[in-house]
Parts: structure tokens; sequence; C-alpha cells
């Protein structure tokens, strides 16, 4: 369970989102959600234990790794400013891949977060959205290709 629990810590350090145990099982193989369970309660206790400024909380039955709310107020002035947050960067990287791709479908794939994150998106300017019958096509703008591409 050791080398488990370290990819699950380090699924949560870099994603912007709460982690359900079912994506948790996918990242380790790991069928048995009870198995998991236990491996995330320990490693809630091990950050505990160690009196970290990092915690590991539960949501409704989902994971998220944060800074604890008593150290926010002094570091937040080293959070990085970032145009768009990661979970938005995530369904970039994916519509760059599929330039064009209909809303509908990126629902498909990557659910249905991804509907705040293409609002983000277009509002910073890197997709626009053309009506697609029912659905959107999304589409990368000049703007993502001077920011991603240096043209």
């Amino acid at each position: 369970m050791k080398e488990e629990k370290r990819l699950m810590e380090a699924a949560l350090f870099i994603s912007a989102r709460l982690m359900s145990l079912e994506e948790l099982r996918s990242l380790t193989g790991i069928g048995a959600l009870g198995y998991l369970k236990k491996g995330m309660t320990e490693l809630q206790k091990e950050y505990e234990d160690r009196g970290s400024a990092i915690e590991i909380i539960e949501v409704e039955g989902k994971y998220i790794m944060r800074i604890r709310p008593e150290h926010v107020e002094r570091v937040k002035e080293f959070a990085q400013d970032t145009e768009i947050g990661k979970s938005a960067l995530r369904t970039l990287a994916f519509i760059s891949k599929h330039d064009g791709i209909l809303k509908s479908q990126l629902v498909k794939k990557m659910g249905t977060g991804v509907y705040q994150n293409v609002k983000e998106l277009t509002e910073a300017g890197f997709v626009k959205q053309q009506k697609a019958g029912r659905s959107s096509k999304l589409i990368l703008t000049d703007k993502f290709r001077k920011y991603f591409e240096n043209e």
C-alpha cells in the first residue's frame, strides 16, 4: 500500500479539484474502495502527525489537498498568478489536441466539470465557441497560439 499511497498523494498534490475514490482506484489499480479509503485515512494521519501546514480533507466522499486555513493568510502572496486555473488548463490541453471538438463530446470525455472550464477559457480568450446544432464547437484562438505556440 505504500506505493499506492504515494500515487494518491501525488494525484492530490497536482489536482486542483476534489478527487473521488473511484478516480484513485483507476490510478492505483486497487479495486477495493474500502482499502483505498483506509489508505487515504492513513495518509491524512501522516500529514496530521507531522504537524504539516498541508492537509488532506474529505468533502462528501471526495478528497483534496490544501494548505491548512491557519496558514493561508500568511502565504497567499506566494501563490502563482495564473491566467487560468489548473483544471481549466487540463481542459485546454485536451481541446488543443482536438481543435474543433464539440462541447458535448468534451463533456463525454472529461465530465461535466468542463462547463465551468470552457467558460473560464472563453473569458480568458483562449477558446471561442461556435454554435453547432444543439452543442458548441470549441475552437482555439489566435491568443492561444501566441501564448502557447510562440507564433
